[in-house]
């Protein structure tokens, strides 16, 4: 063979190199980020009156019409039942001479509308297709919708005789944790709101402001034509003096029996530290499931429903959990079985919560988190969600800093960034727990 023939590399080299290689790869697929997340652009401005706008986009929604907007607010109230009444009348027939809700009337432009509120914040929400021949229609009537409601005297009357006169299990917890006591709350609520209340709330609504929240894909044109409609809703709007504000208590762990009997139903309440960082954010999402996935292991247990607050000065986390038939101690039970068994309080002490126990239900739980937020992280609602709920322009954590940050905080968090951040977060001594017996 001549020289020119002969292979460049002997065979053990040869061998050595791809090894080499394959590890190089290993390495490399090691120190990847372990998610593909969008890093959206935000953009910011304020309208006419002054009131915050932030324009949340990212490039896989350039193909996109769905525009999702955000009006937020912070009109403190003790009385939760007075928010609700009043946003679900908006929701209603409220447009002046018409019987037809606001949906109906947004339907044919592709629109719709919608509302959320707990013991902090108040928000008017809309879906908009961004496409100006249901764009402009829509801000023509959504602009007509906002200024002026008609809260009408026979959707009051149909709302109050519909209503239940008992406090839903949301609101009994909230009272125990931040007002004065659960029975003045109840009381409070139990007191039938006036027509002239309601529109009179709806005008402090107004005067306090937070944000307007857009998240989509906007033309120019589309721009121009939102921010001229997001001038003249807002042009008698004023920012909340006091946003941050808001009665509180300090409550001491209770469990209070309602009825005899057998155990029917548990409902629980922890109040929670201000989430100030988007570690802290994705500590609450595993403890969450990792709450609602060992409490539904338990035979005893039909099924579990869990609903985290997260408002900016009094966030709180409360579940419900709805018992079987088969009694919760029998005879049959192990004693190994017994002690497997895990209560409701328990999982509000961090050293006693099984993800922080074991390493491999912690990584587990982390992964199956990662694999939804890839899916979330494309779906403007899920932004819109983000902005309005998890997010506060007076908060230590901004919607501008999750968006720029929240790949990082995902790929590099531990286990111990997990502790850390339940340790500062659950505030076990402020437990509630209401039993209902049947």
């Amino acid at each position: 063979m001549s020289d020119s023939n002969k292979p460049l590399f002997s065979r053990p080299v040869l061998a050595a190199i791809m090894l080499f290689c394959t590890l190089a790869i290993w390495l490399l697929n090691l120190t990847a980020t372990s998610s593909t997340l969008p890093t959206p652009k935000v953009e910011t401005w304020t309208t006419s009156s002054g009131v915050p706008v932030v324009w949340l986009k990212q490039e896989t929604w350039e193909n996109s019409n769905k525009v999702e907007l955000r009006f937020a607010f912070r009109s403190v109230t003790t009385n939760t039942v007075l928010i609700e009444t009043t946003l679900a009348m908006l929701m209603s027939d409220s447009l002046p001479l018409s019987t037809a809700s606001i949906n109906q009337r947004l339907a044919p432009l592709a629109a719709s509308a919608n509302s959320y509120y707990d013991h902090e914040n108040q928000v008017i929400g809309l879906t908009l297709n961004n496409e100006t021949d249901y764009l402009l229609p829509s801000l023509s009537l959504v602009t007509k919708w906002l200024k002026s409601p008609d809260f009408k005297r026979r959707t009051f009357d149909n709302w109050q005789a519909q209503r239940p006169l008992s406090p839903d299990a949301q609101h009994e917890l909230e009272g125990a944790l931040f007002f004065d006591s659960a029975a003045e709350q109840i009381s409070r609520n139990r007191t039938p709101a006036s027509l002239e209340r309601i529109i009179d709330y709806y005008q402090s609504l107004k005067n306090a402001a937070v944000a307007i929240y857009i998240v989509g894909d906007l033309t120019l044109e589309a721009q121009k034509s939102l921010q001229t409609a997001l001038n003249e809703i807002s042009r008698d709007f004023q920012i909340a003096k006091n946003p941050a504000e808001q009665i509180q208590h300090e409550p001491l762990s209770t469990i209070i029996q309602q009825n005899q009997g057998e155990l029917w139903q548990t409902r629980s309440a922890i109040a929670l530290k201000p989430v100030a960082t988007i570690k802290e954010w994705i500590s609450l999402q595993i403890w969450g499931a990792d709450l609602v996935a060992t409490l539904n292991q338990q035979q005893h247990i039909d099924f579990v429903q869990l609903a985290l607050t997260l408002s900016p000065t009094n966030p709180w986390a409360w579940w419900s959990i709805q018992y079987s038939n088969n009694p919760i101690i029998a005879p049959t039970v192990s004693n190994e079985e017994m002690d497997q068994l895990i209560d409701a309080k328990s999982l509000v002490f961090t050293e006693q919560v099984p993800s922080i126990k074991s390493e491999k239900r912690f990584q587990t739980l982390l992964d199956t988190f990662k694999t939804q937020l890839e899916t979330q992280a494309l779906s403007p609602t899920w932004w819109s969600y983000i902005a309005t709920q998890i997010t506060h322009v007076d908060s230590q954590l901004t919607l501008e800093q999750f968006a720029n940050n929240y790949q990082e905080a995902v790929d590099s968090f531990s286990a111990e960034d997990y502790q850390v951040a339940l340790t500062q977060l659950l505030i076990s001594s402020s437990y509630q727990e209401i039993q209902v017996y049947q």
